[in-house]
């Protein structure tokens, strides 16, 4: 029988130093939340532009709650984008998941959209959850500049 091992960095996992980090979107992996009544948009982020080389590729977790609008309204903004106006009044994700009749976000095809590439600036935070420590989005950066006055949210990381 083959042994799976892993490395000491492997096993520390992604962890960074606190500070603003440079975050490219590389697309989501959703999931039902544990009660099943919203999605956790999973966006799969990863550091850009970091002049620490070994800090660049690393991915930054984020579950990215649908119930949660105001922060994904901070995320679009962060990207440089605004949410599609909808009919409601609201507001949507720019892009989409492509319609395949399934309710399972698990089995979507993969996202679609503008999103996809853009880079947002964010504060970066340790945070720890079950004893384990997390590199987590503190706060999304707006780079809409003077088109947005929205008051996005800080103090994110739990």
């Amino acid at each position: 029988m083959a042994k799976i091992s892993f490395s000491k960095e492997a096993l520390e996992g992604n962890l960074v130093p606190d500070g603003l980090y440079e975050l490219r979107l590389e697309g989501f992996e959703p999931k039902f939340s544990k009660d099943k009544t919203s999605v956790n948009l999973n966006p799969v982020l990863k550091v850009v532009n970091n002049p620490n080389m070994s800090l660049n590729g690393k991915r930054i977790f984020d579950n990215m709650n649908s119930g949660a609008s105001w922060i994904i309204e901070a995320f679009v903004h962060a990207m440089g984008l605004k949410l599609e106006p909808n009919a409601q009044g609201g507001g949507d994700l720019p892009g989409e998941f492509p319609d395949n009749g399934q309710d399972d976000p698990e089995k979507w095809p993969p996202y679609q959209g503008p999103l996809l590439g853009q880079v947002a600036e964010a504060m970066v935070k340790k945070t720890t959850y079950n004893g384990k420590e997390n590199s987590k989005i503190d706060q999304w950066l707006c780079a809409l500049g003077n088109d947005c006055n929205t008051k996005h949210p800080a103090g994110l990381a739990k």
